[in-house]
């Protein structure tokens, strides 16, 4: 990978400590829109043209905007300001170290036999033309990209229906449980 690659995957690791650890919701979500801009870049430095351009039209763009919406929609304040313990950042760290552990030696004993050479060769071979991946996705998985929208839009629905609860009330009728009057 080039110097450009390494820089945008710099840019991607921080933005991705960002969306983590800031307390404001839609401070987090403006990271997550330079991580998935970030990855884009890392996908154009490694000739995925294609998946560059998905991952800025799809994500950076349709997905970050519903996310914002709904984020504006149930007006979320920052954080109470409560100190969290030392338990948390401890056991996520320590869940972090099983899941490297885990995987690392899945991943490294599938690519130690190749070269790079290899690996240049299947993917000149591989079927990742924009004419393919249409084929498939509005062909064989058609009804598992419909049903993605659907999930979107429930939701949407499900936000907007936070957003217009009322506060104080408890049930249909404002006495609660009780039956009114």
């Amino acid at each position: 990978m080039s110097f450009m690659g390494f820089v945008l995957s710099a840019v991607a690791v921080a933005s991705a400590l960002g969306v983590v650890f800031n307390r404001n919701p839609l401070y987090s979500a403006f990271h997550l829109i330079v991580n998935l801009l970030a990855m884009a870049g890392v996908y154009s430095v490694l000739d995925a043209h294609f998946l560059a351009v998905t991952q800025v039209v799809v994500y950076a763009g349709a997905i970050m905007v519903l996310v914002l919406f709904v984020l504006m929609l149930l007006n979320l304040k920052a954080g109470s300001g409560r100190k969290l313990g030392i338990f948390r950042p401890l056991c996520a760290i320590a869940v972090a170290c099983s899941v490297v552990t885990t995987v690392y030696p899945a991943v490294e004993s599938n690519f130690k036999d190749l070269s790079l050479h290899e690996l240049q060769e299947k993917a000149w071979r591989s079927e990742g033309t924009v004419k393919a991946v249409g084929e498939e996705l509005y062909g064989r998985y058609v009804r598992q990209f419909e049903l993605s929208s659907l999930v979107l839009l429930i939701g949407i629905v499900g936000a907007v229906t936070l957003s217009k609860r009322k506060e104080g009330k408890i049930g249909p009728r404002e006495g609660g449980l009780g039956g009114g009057k």
